[in-house]
């Protein structure tokens, strides 16, 4: 549903905060959020703030090719963890958990680490 009809029924109190947060498939405070979002600024109050700004798990396309370049020339059979940590002490990559693994290893040319218990 829309959200200007249930906000229109929540104020003729129809429904509930709890309900028109229901309805609208979000929780009580969200509600309350967007009601006030939606006071203050209109309709553009509620458009998502995050559109147009770019991903803080973004990656720029030379520092990705540099990592795959340095795990297949010189970490090749590295795991993920390991490779990461050499990157950071050896190559002055950022210390971050969101670095090159998960490209690395949804790319397929850093192999994960093995779960624990798991039997190949």
């Amino acid at each position: 549903m829309k959200f200007e009809p249930v906000l229109e029924r929540w104020r003729r109190r129809e429904l509930s905060q709890v309900e028109a947060a229901e309805i609208l498939g979000v929780g009580e405070r969200t509600f309350r959020r967007w009601y006030q979002r939606h006071d203050e600024e209109g309709l553009d109050g509620l458009l998502d703030r995050r559109l147009g700004k770019p991903s803080p798990r973004w990656v720029p396309a030379d520092w990705a090719d540099r990592v795959e370049q340095l795990y297949r020339e010189r970490y090749a059979g590295f795991n993920a963890r390991h490779f990461h940590e050499h990157l950071v002490k050896d190559h002055g990559f950022r210390s971050a958990t969101i670095g090159p693994r998960p490209s690395c290893t949804s790319a397929c040319w850093c192999r994960g680490r093995r779960r624990r218990g798991f039997i190949a």
